[in-house]
């Protein structure tokens, strides 16, 4: 009984021996292991990504800026255009300029404003009318170099400007509903023509055509930028190689359009058939023949007529053609304004500085 206990005892302490000079070999096995793999992971996993991570952040940041150069190129020719293009609009429009900007200097501006480091304060980058002169490296955004301080951006933005394309539609049961309606308005477009040849025709009625229909109001911008791409983040001994990120735009303006408020006033009067009545009475002996017929009848005196009914006061009675400015509160206008007002409560607005283009005012 002794001797079976303490044969076990034995046994069982040297069991315990065993395991316990066991444990710490095990141990140290498996902490050299985990130094070994975390030394892999860091060399070829966690120091490239802790590289990449800023440098894609950058090409992101670039790419930003591709896409708004593409919009500010594409939204410039809603005030601009291009004058290779056939822009109807500007057909009656006489002023002593023409709105035009060549898409190389558009470019060539969104490059100067989008693609340069801004800064603060005195040192600021002003935006003026010597950007179109293009990009300068030494305005180049310091953040966009990579982990050895080499410029991303290679300078020389790319731009594609088309205008005056045709307006675009979709597909209805397989027909192109934009043909449809170009062709529409087109139409309507030879109609306003022939009216404004009609107008021509009169002596001192030139410049009063129709002219804002425009199917071709479409403009289409793609942008380059051309980048540097560094496949030698770890051997330095790799050069670099030229790519672009690529962006486009588009903007649909043009559907009626005008230059100016003289210019407003020729579109609509183009517009309203009777213009034409109105400038058929002041040729020469057909003004004088209305005169005397509405003597019979003074509702129809004509503006300004040569002689008229005492029926009627010298504005007339019959304002062929007239076309009247918005009217807005006396606040809003530079001359200021006030308003009369009846005993009834109805008010109407008298401005101080006249807001009518018609040759009679009432």
């Amino acid at each position: 009984m002794n001797r079976a206990t303490s044969h076990k005892q034995q046994a069982t302490s040297m069991g315990m021996d065993s395991g316990v000079s066991a444990a710490p070999s095990t141990a140290r096995a498996q902490a050299g292991q985990a130094m070994t793999e975390f030394q892999i992971c860091a060399a070829y996993v966690l120091v490239p990504l802790f590289l990449m991570v800023p440098l894609v952040a950058k090409y992101i940041d670039i790419k930003h800026a591709t896409i708004n150069s593409a919009r500010y190129q594409a939204w410039e020719y809603t005030a601009w255009y291009n004058s290779v293009d056939d822009h109807d609009i500007v057909g009656n429009f006489d002023a002593a300029k023409i709105p035009y900007k060549s898409p190389a200097n558009t470019a060539k501006e969104a490059e100067r404003r989008l693609f340069s480091y801004i800064r603060e304060g005195d040192d600021a980058l002003a935006i003026s009318t010597a950007d179109t002169s293009g990009w300068k490296s030494t305005d180049m955004n310091p953040l966009w170099t990579n982990h050895r301080g080499d410029a991303i951006y290679a300078g020389s933005l790319g731009a594609s400007i088309n205008t005056a394309q045709d307006t675009p539609g979709y597909k209805i049961f397989g027909m192109d509903s934009a043909k449809i309606i170009n062709l529409i308005l087109n139409v309507l477009d030879l109609v306003f023509d022939a009216f404004g040849a009609l107008l021509s025709i009169i002596p001192g009625s030139s410049g009063n055509e129709f002219s804002a229909i425009n199917t071709e109001g479409y403009t289409k911008v793609d942008v380059s930028a051309p980048i540097y791409t560094y496949p030698g983040a770890i051997n330095v001994a790799d050069g670099s190689v030229q790519e672009g990120i690529f962006a486009r735009a588009g903007v649909l303006s043009e559907g009626w359009n005008a230059g100016g408020t003289d210019h407003t006033y020729k579109q609509i009067g183009g517009a309203i058939p009777s213009t034409l009545l109105k400038e058929l009475l002041t040729m020469p002996v057909v003004g004088e023949i209305w005169d005397l017929a509405s003597f019979m009848a003074p509702e129809l005196t004509r503006c300004k007529p040569t002689f008229h009914s005492p029926a009627v006061g010298p504005e007339g009675s019959l304002w062929l053609g007239y076309v009247d400015g918005d009217v807005v509160h006396p606040d809003r206008l530079s001359g200021g304004g006030t308003h009369v007002c009846d005993d009834a409560g109805r008010c109407r607005l008298v401005p101080t500085e006249t807001m009518s283009h018609s040759e009679c005012q009432g």
